[in-house]
């Protein structure tokens, strides 16, 4: 009767370490998937990480043509603005034109010496 208790209490504990190596394997394959899945999770961020890293730097050589050609437009805009400054404006332009049509002699009447002396003798006459 004793060597069957042995035999019920070795049994006993031959069914408890089978069971623990069980779960201690089923733990150890979770372990192995969590450790793949955050594996994979790293790689995913890297890469995200990476290309994010490359638009970024896209996006900042874009913005510096932007600035350039900005800074090009304000260095014209300013050229234009100091040839504008020497440009005549529209009221000389027409003080200029008037003139000019003053003292065109295919518009205007003048008159000779010739006709000018025969008025004034006529005057006195």
């Amino acid at each position: 009767m004793v060597e069957r208790e042995v035999q019920t209490i070795l049994s006993e504990l031959m069914r408890r370490a089978n069971e623990s190596s069980r779960r201690l394997r089923a733990l150890e394959e979770r372990s192995s998937l969590l450790e793949m899945r955050l594996g994979s999770l790293q790689d995913s961020i890297l890469k995200l990480t990476q290309e994010k890293k490359d638009e970024i730097e896209k996006i900042n050589s874009r913005l510096g043509k932007i600035d350039d050609e900005i800074l090009k437009i304000n260095n014209e805009i300013s050229r234009i603005n100091k040839n504008m400054e020497k440009m005549a404006k529209k009221t000389e332009l027409r003080e200029i034109e008037n003139l000019i049509s003053i003292f065109n002699p295919l518009k205007s009447n003048f008159i000779t010496r010739e006709e000018v002396e025969r008025m004034i003798e006529e005057r006195i006459k």
